[in-house]
């Protein structure tokens, strides 16, 4: 039997720390996409023999939030492959972002 492994933070506050000044102008557009990107994090991670779903905490960069998230196959030997962000990528099946930013929801592949 498969075991799936989650590193993911705590969904229902996701937005708590956030400053009223700076939250989406539409809070149903993050919704929509935190939900459209866990519902892909799942599929990829049913693809992998040993999945691990991470959704990170924001980061915050000038002024964009950034919530990364990947799927990793742990089955995967880790290898040097590095991508611009200097994030290893060898076991990666999935990943990007959902970034806030002026108020704005996007999500990045």
């Amino acid at each position: 039997m498969r075991t799936l492994k989650f590193n993911l933070p705590d969904i229902a506050n996701i937005l708590h720390d956030i400053p009223e000044g700076d939250m989406p102008e539409r809070p149903e557009e993050f919704w929509r996409a935190l939900a459209l990107e866990l519902g892909l994090l799942t599929e990829y991670a049913g693809g992998a023999e040993h999945p691990q779903i991470v959704l990170g905490d924001y980061r915050k960069a000038g002024t964009q939030y950034i919530w990364e998230f990947s799927v990793n196959d742990l089955a995967t030997p880790p290898a040097n492959q590095y991508n611009w962000h200097g994030q290893n990528t060898s076991q990666w099946k999935y990943a990007g972002a959902i970034v806030l930013q002026g108020g704005k929801v996007s999500r990045h592949h």
